[in-house]
């Protein structure tokens, strides 16, 4: 087993509960879930109790890719056998960690914001899964919200000592060197513990661990792992796009052609990736109370983007 974080400290900071967690029902569909002797019928009626999960789920069965038939508009065994086991499991984690850790001490952490940008990158996620089915879109939901979570796991475990760190407007690279300096681990590590530790394969928490740093994996980029870190990190630009003010946003434009040419998706599939996702996550923000906006079209200012000298 990988340990991203010293199992010693990670075990400590879960018997401090302080970490985002699930549950409630969620927990226990969670661990239904897992049971290899798992009474179906039980669980569909745990999950028509849950509104905003059962509905997320006939969302995903109605995919084309996924669902070959009929559309499906209730939920039963077909639709969680379709789904799958697994991705209703991850569906119900990332749900409880959205309605259960909202706020916290940490002031200098703008809890709004991180569930914004982290809700956008689900629904990129999701939509590039669709796209380029490089993994399946529900579970590309789920690792979109939760790649970074790590950065609410230390608001919520060293939120004083956190916020001084985020006062000193530290970002990126460096913002991950001063964590790992302050904690002995990054929140990449801490969000890939996470993860591990609520059993998620390590095929994706390897990508959540490197999708910011995606140049210097030292993969070959046909491998899937480089290619599924490849598709979280253009996700994430997509909700930097998202959550940008309009004056902010044509800085990003660049970087999103660029990693859109690695998929060879010419800027129709762009435009059409941000306004699906726009709606998608306008969608989401409603029922999770999270903070969104629909974009305004995209496609001129592609273009304008592309046609600019590098």
């Amino acid at each position: 087993m990988s340990h991203y974080v010293d199992p010693k400290v990670f075990r400590e900071l879960q018997d401090s509960e302080v970490l985002p967690a699930p549950s409630g029902v969620r927990l226990k569909i969670m661990q239904m879930c897992q049971q290899e002797d798992i009474a179906l019928p039980e669980l569909v009626a745990q999950v028509q109790g849950d509104p905003i999960l059962a509905g997320r789920l006939i969302q995903i069965a109605n995919i084309p890719n996924i669902n070959k038939g009929r559309m499906v508009a209730a939920v039963n065994v077909e639709l969680l056998l379709m789904v799958g086991l697994h991705a209703v499991r991850q569906m119900a984690l990332a749900i409880s960690l959205t309605e259960s850790a909202r706020r916290g001490d940490c002031t200098e952490f703008d809890y709004d914001l991180f569930w914004s940008r982290s809700t956008a990158m689900a629904c990129a996620g999701q939509a590039l899964g669709d796209l380029l089915q490089v993994a399946p879109p529900a579970e590309m939901f789920t690792i979109g919200l939760l790649a970074d979570i790590g950065r609410l796991g230390l608001a919520s475990a060293r939120p004083k000592r956190y916020g001084e760190l985020l006062r000193t407007g530290a970002q990126g690279a460096p913002l991950r060197q001063e964590e790992k300096d302050i904690f002995g681990f990054n929140h990449l590590e801490l969000a890939a513990a996470m993860m591990q530790d609520w059993h998620f394969p390590k095929l994706f928490c390897e990508t959540v661990l490197y999708h910011h740093d995606a140049d210097n994996t030292g993969m070959d980029e046909e491998d899937r792992q480089q290619r599924l870190i490849r598709l979280l990190e253009l996700a994430a630009c997509v909700a930097d796009v998202c959550v940008a003010t309009d004056a902010e946003r044509a800085a990003l434009l660049p970087r999103l052609l660029a990693l859109g040419e690695r998929f060879e998706l010419p800027l129709s599939s762009l435009e059409y990736l941000c306004g699906r996702v726009s709606w998608d996550w306008s969608d989401w923000g409603a029922l999770l109370k999270v903070p969104t906006r629909v974009l305004r079209e995209i496609g001129a200012e592609l273009a304008e983007a592309a046609e600019k000298p590098e």
